[in-house]
Parts: structure tokens; C-alpha cells; sequence
């Protein structure tokens, strides 16, 4: 069952981002961001829930661009708990933010993975996502 996030889900969306990254994050710094997120009208959590159980969490953010024409939607975190994948849960979630971006009238949405991902990259394909930009990042 897919539901909104609340500040309940902290921990358990904690956990799942860590494994998401490979390395713990910084919770204080986490909390702090997960938060404000919560309260944020252009950002949307959601949880997949089994048995009372978080095995999956989404991050979908709303942006303003000045060089598009309408809103866009951007999946920024999407993680399954290694140990319910296969199950479609990530497929469900998927569709989920897509009636959302429809129902918000959003021209596209976007989303960036790791290039070692190459799962995640074969999993958005399925999904119709394209790879059409390039991602540049610079650390400071």
C-alpha cells in the first residue's frame, strides 16, 4: 500500500536512503531536510507499507524551470529494501508519481541516476524514461 509519508517514517526512511547510498548518512542533517521536506508544497514523500513494515520510499520534487512551458516533476530518491525486490513495488511507485504528475498537469518528469547503476538505469527504460541529458556534477 502506498501512502503519504508522515514524520513517523523517519527512521525507516532513513534506513532505506543509507542503503540507497551504500554509507550512512548524516541523520541530524537528514531529519532536518526530511522535515522540511514534509512541509514543502512542491515536495512529495511516499512509503510503500507491508504488514506496518516501510520497504519502499519515493521523493518526487515539482520545479519551476524558466526554459519549460509547463511545471516539472523530478523522481530525486526512489528505493526498494533489497529484500522485496522483484515484486513490483518499485513498478507501482512508478505509477503512482506518473497519475500524480498527470493529475498536477506536469509537462515531464525527470530523474537522474548513478552511471554504475545499470539495474536502475534498465528499470526506468521498461518505464519509457529516456536518457536524453547529461549530468554533471563538481565537488566542493
Amino acid at each position: 500500500m502506498i501512502i503519504e509519508a508522515n514524520r513517523e517514517h523517519i527512521n525507516e526512511v532513513y534506513h532505506l536512503l543509507c542503503v540507497l547510498e551504500d554509507h550512512e548518512l548524516d541523520y541530524e542533517l537528514f531529519k532536518e531536510k526530511y522535515i522540511n521536506g514534509l512541509s514543502h508544497k512542491n515536495i512529495y514523500y511516499y512509503v510503500y507499507v507491508i504488514d506496518n513494515h516501510i520497504v519502499s520510499f519515493v521523493s518526487f520534487y515539482i520545479h519551476h524551470y524558466l526554459h519549460h512551458n509547463s511545471y516539472t516533476g523530478e523522481i530525486v530518491e526512489l528505493v526498494v529494501d533489497p529484500e522485496y525486490r522483484g515484486q513490483n513495488i518499485g513498478h507501482q511507485l512508478i505509477d503512482y508519481i506518473e497519475c500524480l504528475a498527470r493529475q498536477l498537469k506536469l509537462e515531464e518528469i525527470e530523474l537522474a541516476t548513478s552511471t554504475y547503476r545499470k539495474r536502475a538505469h534498465h528499470f526506468y527504460e521498461v518505464h519509457g524514461y529516456i536518457m536524453n541529458h547529461y549530468n554533471y556534477i563538481k565537488k566542493l
